[in-house]
């Protein structure tokens, strides 16, 4: 291995570069970085006769011609390199920088993989990177084109996490059209990893529910506790009107139902029955405070709950 300044006119990019996907506005940003403090990092070459072939550094190659340099540091790699070794390379000094996208990461691992015959455990130990992480950044190819843009999008809620978390569903399930509803509810309404796993969670539980359903407690619940906050910021003025303090009651309620459903899930037929009377006693007080409600059915209602989440 020898370290030293070479032509840029003397090198070559070879066609197996692994990086498909170049932003121009990035090369001048690194154009400009490289003009205002120097090449930080040399790109890395394979003497080849008369000239190099490059192996690690495209972008870094192309920033340095758009800023008109002539020169550029290089560590030169000796001997015949293999096209297996030279797309190990290439892998590495990219994952290392993070300079690859989620589905070009995944594309260059998985035909590494198939090149060398390696299983994941294998791969991963010549990457250099946990098994685990492997398998999370493979996942994506298992996915419809739709669902891999959503998580190259930098305004997209759809993330590896959420890759992750329908795959898992639809290898519990045996279903993989879960896992479309899943991205397609992600997609939608914006959900989080976070919202995305208490939708399993509910599905899960309650395995008869559609997933629309699941969905639209989440989404339910996201609004509560947007409310919950509204409450804790407006303690003040909610101790001495009646109606907040209604609601905070309210609130109260829905906590204690969504702790009891997370503990046991489950009532018996007399706890069922009691609750029910409860739950019929306050709707007729409702109707009451509220006319409109005697003209709704409970499904009305709940539909047009869903309809403005």
């Amino acid at each position: 291995m020898e370290y030293k300044e070479i032509s840029l006119r003397n090198i070559e990019s070879r066609s197996e570069q692994i990086r498909q996907e170049f932003c121009e506005e990035r090369i001048a940003s690194l154009a400009r970085s490289i003009a205002e403090v120097g090449q930080l990092q040399p790109v890395v070459v394979q003497k080849k006769n008369s000239h190099y072939l490059l192996i690690a550094g495209e972008r870094r190659l192309r920033a340095l011609k758009k800023d008109g340099s002539e020169k550029v540091a290089a560590v030169i790699l000796e001997g015949e390199i293999s096209p297996e070794k030279f797309r190990q390379i290439q892998l590495i000094e990219n994952l290392q920088r993070q300079d690859l996208n989620p589905l070009e990461r995944a594309i260059s691992i998985n035909k590494f993989m198939e090149d060398n015959n390696l299983t994941k455990k294998d791969a991963a130990e010549r990457l250099g990177i946990a098994r685990t992480t492997l398998t999370l950044w493979l996942n994506i190819l298992e996915f419809k084109e739709k669902y891999q843009q959503e998580v190259l999008k930098a305004d997209s809620a759809v993330t590896l996490s959420h890759l992750s978390l329908a795959h898992a569903l639809a290898s519990k399930t045996g279903d993989p059209n879960k896992m479309n509803e899943l991205l397609d509810a992600v997609i939608r309404h914006n959900l989080s990893r976070k919202e995305t796993q208490a939708v399993l969670d509910i599905f899960h539980k309650y395995l008869h529910l559609p997933m629309e359903e699941a969905v639209a407690a989440v989404l339910l619940k996201r609004e509560r506790l947007k409310m919950k906050d509204y409450w804790a910021a407006d303690k003040e003025k909610s101790n001495h009107n009646p109606v907040r303090k209604l609601l905070r009651s309210f609130n109260n309620i829905n906590d204690n139902l969504e702790e009891y459903m997370e503990k046991e899930g489950n009532l018996s037929e007399e706890a069922q029955e009691d609750l029910l009377d409860e739950f019929l006693y306050l709707y007729q007080i409702m109707g009451i405070l509220i006319p409109d409600l005697k003209n709704s059915s409970i499904e009305d209602l709940l539909a047009e709950m869903k309809n403005n989440n």
